[in-house]
C-alpha cells in the first residue's frame, strides 16, 4: 500500500474558518473562541448561508471576513483549515469539498450519518495528505476527566460495567435534529459523546453491540423516542448507554449520568453541573464530584473526587500541534468513524434482534 504523501505544514499561525455560525447553542461562535485561544491558530473566517448570522459574527469579531458561499470560502488563499460546524447531514459533503480544496479539516460530533461516509472523508483526507480531526471534545469535560483519572489509576480495579444515562420525558422540539434524514436520529445528539466517553475509557475492540430503538410517540417527529446500545468488549466488560425523549420517571428517580463497576470498588456521578458546562460557553469552570467506592479486603471507603477544570480549548492547541510539530491529530477520522459505526450496529440490531459487529473496528481510540 502507498503511504499518502503529506502536504507541507502550514506556516505558524494556521489561518482558519468556521463554517456555520449558528444558531444551536452557538457553538459556531465556541469553536472560534476556542480556537483563538491558541497562539498558534488565526482565526480568520467565517461561512454561512445566514446573512443575519454573518451580520452578528461581524459584529463580534469585526476582524472577520465573512462569506455566504462556501465555495468562495474554500477557493481562498487565504484559510488553511476549516471547522465545520453545521447539522449533521452536511458534515460529509462539505468536509469532502473542503479536503478536495486542500483545507485541513474540523467536523464537529456526530461526524456524519453513515460509516460509507466517514469511509469517503477518510480515505479523502489521507489522498490528499490533509487533517481529518473529529472535534469531540467533551472527552475533556471536567467530570469525564476525573473519571479517567480514576479509572487510569486502578483505584476501582478493571473495569467490566459502564452505564450512561439521560434525557427525560418532552417531545422533541421543531428543528432540524427532529428530522431523522438531517440528524441520524436521537442517538446523534449526545450518543455521540457518550460513545467516544465509552471508547476512550474501556481498551480493546467491541464484539458486539445490541440495540433497542423505540417509537411510540410523536408521530408528527420522526427521530427515535428512546434508544439504547449495550456493547461488550472483547475483554468481556459491557456498557449500557440510554438516551431518552420518554422517560417520565427521569425527575422523580433520574438515573446517575455514570455507573460504574471495577473488580475492587465504583465510580457514580449524577452529572449535576456536569452537562450544561459545555452549553454555558466556558463562562466559568463547572463544579462537582464524582463519587469513588473503592474496597480493599473487608475496607470499604467512599471519597468524593472533585470534577478536573474543562479545558475544552485544549483539543485545537493539539490540532495546531499536529500541524504544525508532527504530533498525533487528537481525535482522527477513523476513530470518528467508531462512534458511528456503533451507531449503525445498533440500530440494525433493533431490525434483527440479533447482537450485531462493528464495521472497522480494530479497538483504537
Amino acid at each position: 500500500m502507498t503511504t499518502p504523501q503529506r502536504r507541507p505544514a502550514p506556516q505558524r499561525p494556521v489561518r482558519c474558518a468556521v463554517i456555520g455560525y449558528g444558531p444551536s447553542h452557538s457553538f459556531g461562535r465556541q469553536h472560534g473562541r476556542w480556537l483563538s485561544a491558541s497562539p498558534d491558530l488565526d482565526w480568520v473566517a467565517v461561512c454561512d448561508q445566514d446573512s443575519a448570522r454573518l451580520d452578528a459574527a461581524k459584529n463580534d469579531f469585526p476582524h472577520l471576513q465573512t462569506f455566504s458561499d462556501v465555495n468562495q470560502l474554500l477557493a481562498s488563499d487565504a484559510v488553511d483549515m476549516v471547522s465545520i460546524v453545521t447539522p449533521h447531514h452536511t458534515h460529509a459533503p462539505l468536509a469532502l469539498a473542503a479536503i478536495a480544496a486542500g483545507k485541513h479539516v474540523v467536523v464537529d460530533k456526530a461526524m456524519c450519518l453513515t460509516v460509507a461516509e466517514a469511509t469517503a472523508m477518510i480515505d479523502a483526507a489521507n489522498a490528499a495528505g490533509v487533517m481529518l480531526a473529529v472535534f469531540h471534545t467533551r472527552r475533556h469535560d471536567g467530570n469525564f476527566r476525573a473519571i479517567q483519572e480514576t479509572v487510569a489509576s486502578g483505584a476501582i480495579g478493571e473495569v467490566f460495567h459502564v452505564e450512561l444515562s439521560g434525557g427525560g420525558y418532552h417531545r422533541p422540539r421543531d428543528w432540524w435534529f427532529s428530522r431523522k434524514a438531517l440528524s441520524g436520529g436521537a442517538f446523534y445528539y449526545w450518543g455521540p459523546h457518550a460513545i467516544d466517553w465509552v471508547l476512550s475509557l474501556i481498551p480493546g475492540r467491541v464484539q458486539g453491540v445490541t440495540g433497542f430503538y423505540h417509537k411510540k410517540l410523536w408521530p408528527e417527529v420522526d427521530i427515535e423516542d428512546q434508544t439504547r446500545a449495550l456493547l461488550r468488549f472483547e475483554n468481556g466488560a459491557v456498557a449500557d448507554i440510554t438516551w431518552s425523549h420518554a422517560d417520565a420517571s427521569a425527575d422523580l428517580a433520574r438515573k446517575p449520568l455514570w455507573r460504574i463497576l471495577g473488580t475492587h470498588g465504583a465510580i457514580v456521578d449524577t452529572g449535576a453541573g456536569a452537562g450544561s458546562g459545555l452549553l454555558t460557553e466556558i463562562e466559568g469552570p463547572v463544579s462537582g464530584a464524582i463519587r469513588t467506592i473503592t474496597i480493599d479486603g473487608e475496607t470499604r471507603q467512599t471519597a468524593d473526587v472533585p470534577y478536573k477544570t474543562s479545558d475544552w480549548a485544549t483539543f485545537y492547541q493539539d490540532v495546531a500541534d499536529h500541524l504544525l510539530r508532527g504530533k498525533p491529530v487528537p481525535v482522527s477520522g477513523e476513530a470518528g468513524r467508531r462512534t458511528i459505526a456503533v451507531f449503525e450496529a445498533a440500530e440494525r440490531s433493533s431490525r434483527t434482534g440479533q447482537t450485531e459487529p462493528v464495521a472497522f473496528d480494530s479497538g483504537g481510540q
